[in-house]
C-alpha cells in the first residue's frame, strides 16, 4: 500500500491565514516542509481519506484526477476536514463527467449526510458509518473505531466516549478508520486524543503496519482532551507495542500539526524518535512483512 499525506495542517494552516507568531513567520521565510496545508490523504489512489478546503491545490500540486474517486472516507465534519461546498462541484453542470461512472460515495456520521443531503445524485451518494462496523469498500476492509474528539459540555451533546475512565459528550460522532487489505492494515488516526479502551481492545494483537496519529498539539504540553501532542504520541506508541497492535515493522507517522505547537521540521524529527514526520506530499509505502 501506498499513503500519500496531500495535507499535513490543522484548521489554520501553517503558516496560519492571519497569524504573526514566530513558528508562521519561520514558515514564511524557510518554506519547503514548513508549509502545510490542510489535512488529508490519499491511499493508493483510491480511497480519500478527508476531502478539506485545500483539496484542489493538493490535486495539482500531486497530479491527482479526483473524477476517478469513488470513495471518500470523512472523519468529521469540521471544515477543515469537510468542504462539502467543493465535493458539491461533482453534480451536473459544475463537472463533466462521462454517462456511466459511479456516483463518488461520501461515507461519514450524521452530520455529514444532513450536509450532503442536498447533494445527493447519479453523481454523489452517501452512506452512513458505524464505529466498529466494517464494511467492504473498493476492495478493502475498512472499520470506523471511535475518535476522542468535538468534546462538548452543550446539553444536547449526544454521543458518548471513555476515554481515561471518564465519560465525554461529543457533539457529533467522530471516528479514526482502521484499513485493512490483503493481509496489510492501516490505521489513520486524526482528529483524536490518544486511543479509548475500546479501540485498543479492537486492536489488540493485529500488527498494524502504519499507524498515522495527530499531532495537533506538538510541542505544546496541553492539557486539552481532543488533540495530541509529541508526548501523547510517545505514549501512544508505546501502547500499541505493548498491546500487541503494532510491532517493529509498524511504521510510526506523526501528522496534523498546529501552527501554535509547531517547531521546525527537524526539531520535530528529533523529538519524535521512531516517528516520520509528515510533510505535505510525503508518500510512504508500507506492508512489506511477507
Amino acid at each position: 500500500m501506498e499513503l500519500l499525506f496531500m495535507g499535513t495542517a490543522a484548521a489554520e494552516g501553517a503558516p496560519a491565514l492571519f497569524c504573526e507568531c514566530e513558528h508562521c513567520k519561520f514558515a514564511r521565510k524557510h518554506g519547503g516542509r514548513e508549509i502545510r496545508s490542510r489535512a488529508g490523504a490519499l491511499l493508493d489512489g483510491v480511497l480519500k481519506l478527508d476531502f478539506g478546503p485545500d483539496s484542489f491545490r493538493q490535486m495539482l500540486d500531486n497530479n491527482i484526477d479526483y473524477t476517478h474517486l469513488r470513495a471518500l472516507l470523512v472523519t468529521h465534519a469540521h471544515e477543515d476536514h469537510f468542504a462539502v461546498s467543493d465535493i458539491a462541484y461533482r453534480r451536473r453542470g459544475f463537472g463533466q463527467i462521462r454517462d456511466g461512472v459511479p456516483p463518488l460515495t461520501v461515507y461519514g456520521n450524521e452530520r455529514v449526510g444532513a450536509m450532503m443531503e442536498q447533494h445527493l445524485s447519479d453523481r454523489l451518494a452517501y452512506r452512513r458509518v458505524k464505529a466498529f462496523e466494517s464494511m467492504e469498500i473498493e476492495g478493502y476492509t475498512v472499520t470506523p473505531l471511535e475518535a476522542v474528539h468535538c468534546i462538548s459540555t452543550a446539553p444536547d451533546a449526544g454521543w458518548k466516549v471513555i476515554f481515561e475512565g471518564r465519560e465525554y459528550l461529543r457533539s457529533e460522532e467522530t471516528f479514526i478508520y482502521l484499513i485493512e487489505k490483503d493481509g496489510v492494515s492501516l490505521l489513520y488516526a486524526h482528529d483524536t486524543d490518544e486511543l479509548t479502551p475500546a479501540d485498543m481492545e479492537f486492536l489488540a494483537g493485529r500488527k498494524l503496519d502504519l499507524v498515522t496519529m495527530d499531532c495537533t498539539n506538538g510541542v505544546l504540553d496541553a492539557n486539552y482532551v481532543g488533540h495530541m501532542g509529541i508526548n501523547d504520541n510517545l505514549r501512544m506508541r508505546e501502547k500499541l507495542l505493548k498491546s500487541g497492535a503494532a510491532d517493529d515493522k509498524t511504521v510510526f507517522v506523526a501528522n496534523h500539526f498546529s501552527h501554535n505547537g509547531l517547531a521546525a521540521y527537524e526539531e520535530l524529527e528529533r523529538r519524535l524518535p521512531g516517528f516520520i514526520v509528515a510533510y505535505d506530499g510525503l508518500r510512504v509505502q508500507f506492508g512489506g512483512r511477507r
